[in-house]
């Protein structure tokens, strides 16, 4: 949706230059308005970025002063239960925007707020009266959060890149290590010194407490098809909230095939190698569903440039090749269609990544280094940080249960920071129906044989595919948004000459 910046110095005033050039950098995620507020006679200063979504007009445009003209508010995301909140707190509000709903919710209820926030979302509320603020960052980590801390200084931003450039941060080579092998810094940490990424569910505020608004629980419910598909089908409507065009990816895959299938999009959109597609899958798919389907066809040189382009774009490493073709196919969509759906979410929550899964079940207790191996995309060794990372996550826990946790904790955070960048570098925003609190909260910890078994994963989705008549997304050997330029190299040879790539853009 859109892409913010805060700033508080504790004595001098923020530097305007340096604060409107970072906010700059970041144009691409908000270009329908940008505005800048300054409070405390310069030593606060809050930019934002807009992708106008819900309630398109001037009036909602941010930073958004709270009725009350106490709070300013800076956010990123879409917050599907807006309106029952307004209902349920019986908020007066201007507009109909979802950012309104959260600043007069926190005036009301102050941050008991944030557990009921159904959606995604990166935020920041000052305080103008006391100079206080705070800030949270939703359950899974689909809408980045950044942030820097010094003595004289705090800086939140949704691109590490921002801070990074009014710091002066150093790269960080534990990052680019871990990057190497599994294609992200650990949790918590970003590409520079000193700029920390803040934690999926957490809120922080200016007093330095840190706390979590969203807990893993086991699930206490017993499984039952029908509600699953009752649970998928609610997220799937209230991810089409919006004021604009929406439309879905659509590879020749089951999770896309079923987000369209419970949509109300009119055109899906799929993309591939001229030489490495799923566009007859695809075609077949929209033709059951009677969509329209847009193809979106790229050259192998033309993905080296949208990795090259992508990477300058956000002055740090991209985590995977496939990051070139969903930047291409937002790219090719109509200036009007600002919302695309997509499927992912669905392999960790229903085991979708069936090897590792199956391994994990049949598996004697993990040992750190050994799962890495397993797990990661080059040879090179882990760093002790993300050693001890994985070792924490281990603990007292059996091997599905931990497979399970990486996968949500590590994983999927990386997958849906590739999806937001590569969306939001088109000016377009990927929502996640798998990635919805009920729907997680529902199947966490359920049984691993309801989601997997000898032959098949996602065992209830193909149920409920089987039921909509989706059998060509059932039989066929899902590849999705295939960047791989050398379909005879191993997967350690191809995503090491992709990282090469990278690396030389980047020059570091």
């Amino acid at each position: 949706m859109c892409g913010f910046l805060f700033q508080v110095s504790a004595s001098t005033p923020v530097n305007t230059q340096l604060f409107s050039q970072a906010l700059d950098s970041m144009r691409w995620r908000g270009p329908d308005a940008q505005s800048l507020v300054t409070e405390q006679h310069g030593k606060v200063k809050v930019g934002h970025c807009r992708l106008s979504i819900i309630d398109p007009l001037a009036r909602s445009d941010q930073p958004m002063l709270s009725n009350c003209g106490r709070y300013l508010i800076a956010f990123n995301g879409e917050i599907y239960n807006h309106l029952d909140l307004r209902r349920e707190l019986g908020l007066q509000c201007r507009t109909t925007s979802d950012t309104e709903t959260i600043l007069e919710a926190y005036v009301k209820i102050g941050k008991q707020v944030f557990p009921k926030l159904d959606g995604m979302f990166a935020l920041v509320i000052y305080d103008k009266h006391t100079s206080k603020w705070i800030a949270a960052r939703d359950a899974f980590g689909i809408k980045p959060l950044f942030i820097y801390k010094s003595k004289e200084s705090v800086i939140l931003s949704s691109e590490a890149s921002a801070i990074a450039f009014m710091t002066k941060a150093d790269v960080s080579m534990q990052s680019i290590e871990e990057w190497r092998l599994i294609r992200r810094p650990i949790p918590g940490k970003t590409f520079f010194e000193g700029v920390d990424e803040l934690l999926p569910g957490t809120v922080i505020d200016s007093d330095g407490n840190a706390t979590g608004h969203w807990q893993w629980a086991a699930s206490e419910h017993i499984f039952n098809q029908e509600q699953f598909e009752d649970l998928l089908t609610k997220s799937v409507k209230a991810h089409e909230l919006s004021d604009v065009e929406n439309v879905s990816l659509l590879s020749g895959g089951l999770d896309s095939a079923l987000i369209s299938a419970l949509s109300t999009v009119e055109k899906c959109y799929t993309v591939g190698l001229v030489q490495n597609n799923e566009f007859l899958g695809a075609e077949d798919t929209a033709q059951h569903l009677q969509r329209d389907l847009i193809k979106v066809s790229l050259s192998e040189d033309e993905l080296v440039a949208a990795w090259q382009d992508l990477t300058k774009l956000r002055g740090e490493p991209i985590g995977l090749p496939n990051e070139g073709l969903i930047y291409s196919v937002c790219k090719a969509m109509s200036p009007k269609q600002k919302v695309v759906l997509t499927g992912e979410g669905a392999d960790e929550l229903l085991f979708g990544y069936d090897g590792i899964y199956r391994w994990a079940l049949g598996s004697t207790p993990l040992e750190p280094a050994s799962f890495l191996s397993r797990y990661g995309y080059s040879s090179v060794a882990a760093t002790e940080r993300l050693l001890d990372y994985v070792s924490d996550l281990m603990r007292n826990k059996q091997s599905i249960d931990f497979v399970e946790d990486f996968f949500y904790q590590l994983h999927l955070p990386g997958l849906l920071r590739r999806m937001d960048f590569a969306s939001m570098a088109a000016s377009k925003e990927a929502r996640v129906p798998f990635v919805d609190k009920a729907l997680v909260a529902y199947m966490y910890r359920q049984s691993a044989q309801i989601k997997i078994n000898d032959e098949h994963s996602k065992i209830p989705l193909r149920l409920f595919a089987k039921k909509l008549g989706l059998d060509g997304a059932l039989n066929r050997k899902k590849i999705g948004f295939s960047a791989q330029l050398n379909q005879a190299a191993s997967r350690y040879d191809d995503y090491g000459s992709f990282q090469k790539i990278i690396l030389e853009s980047l020059r570091w």
